[in-house]
């Protein structure tokens, strides 16, 4: 069954968050420290990581909380010239090389292509708009409110609104978890990003960037 629609995820599937998130809160630790943060790079890093991993990366307070943790008063100066950096260090989000090129390549060819993330709106789009690939994509879903996972349900309704056969289209993404399995539960067909090549879970297929997504559509056709 020759699929219509595509569906993607953005962390790690359109471009490397784990480099940028490490670049950013590593700006942010070293502007508040120019300000007064009496911590070293190592030890605040740590003490951001722990807060993150308890309030989820939504959290609109991390600094605030690292640096009570780390012993201190949070100070007006020194959490703005964390914001600060964190916010000017979004100037240099990239997409991986591959990606304009396949997505361009794709919609040539006829598919409609929609982005399926989760969290929070706003994050999502700005993302989007920062990686130069919000005008590429013909709708944008996100999971409703901060903490509400992808679920089947979540790629359900969107294959509902849209009218179209689930069995007609294609999530690609990073996560098992959050995109391969729940997607397959939703009568999709799954492709799992995993820049290595190696794993599968129980997606239908695997592939190491989306430079090798337009071949392995025909093996759906």
């Amino acid at each position: 069954m020759k699929p219509k629609a595509i569906f993607f995820d953005i962390d790690n599937t359109l471009y490397d968050t784990a480099k940028f998130a490490e670049r950013a809160r590593r700006n942010a630790i070293n502007a508040m420290r120019e300000a007064g943060l009496k911590a070293s790079e190592e030890e605040a890093y740590k003490a951001l990581l722990k807060v993150i991993a308890k309030r989820t990366s939504n959290y609109d307070k991390h600094f605030d909380e690292m640096v009570r943790n780390l012993g201190q008063k949070p100070d007006p100066h020194i959490i703005a010239a964390g914001i600060g950096a964190y916010h000017n260090t979004k100037s240099s989000i990239l997409p991986f090389p591959e990606v304009k090129s396949a997505i361009l390549e794709l919609r040539d060819s006829g598919y409609k292509l929609y982005v399926a993330s989760e969290g929070d709106s706003l994050k999502q789009w700005d993302k989007l708009i920062r990686l130069g690939l919000d005008h590429l994509f013909h709708d944008v879903f996100v999971t409703e409110d901060v903490g509400r996972k992808k679920s089947k349900d979540f790629y359900a309704a969107i294959t509902r609104k849209l009218k179209l056969d689930p069995k007609k289209c294609i999530m690609v993404g990073d996560s098992e978890e959050k995109d391969s399995t729940p997607a397959g539960e939703a009568g999709m067909r799954t492709v799992l990003v995993t820049h290595d090549g190696k794993g599968r879970g129980n997606a239908d297929f695997v592939i190491r960037d989306l430079s090798e997504l337009k071949k392995t559509l025909v093996k759906l056709e």
